[in-house]
């Protein structure tokens, strides 16, 4: 007998750079998506946030790669826990 787990995912920012960025330069997108989202699993809602400046870390994705890697271990992300209680979530099925 197999276990369904299912984890929905919210991008927190504007959907309309999301679209463009996937569009015009994937790589941008991936990284609006890793750094400005939140997903549900199992009861709890998880967050990520980038503790930066998306623009510049966008920037130097286009222009030079590894600046960009140095600005990911400086500045960091935060990650939010929280518990949903039944009945409580973000998204209806």
């Amino acid at each position: 007998m197999s276990v369904k787990r299912k984890a929905k995912l919210n991008y927190l920012g504007s959907k309309g750079w999301l679209v463009f960025w996937t569009l015009v330069f994937f790589p941008v997108a991936m990284v609006l998506l890793s750094a400005n989202s939140r997903f549900e699993l199992d009861q709890k809602s998880f967050a990520i946030e980038y503790d930066g400046s998306l623009v510049w870390l966008c920037f130097w994705i286009i222009v030079f790669f590894p600046i960009a890697i140095v600005l990911l271990l400086v500045n960091g992300f935060s990650f939010t826990i929280e518990e949903i209680s039944s009945g409580q979530g973000t998204w209806t099925a």
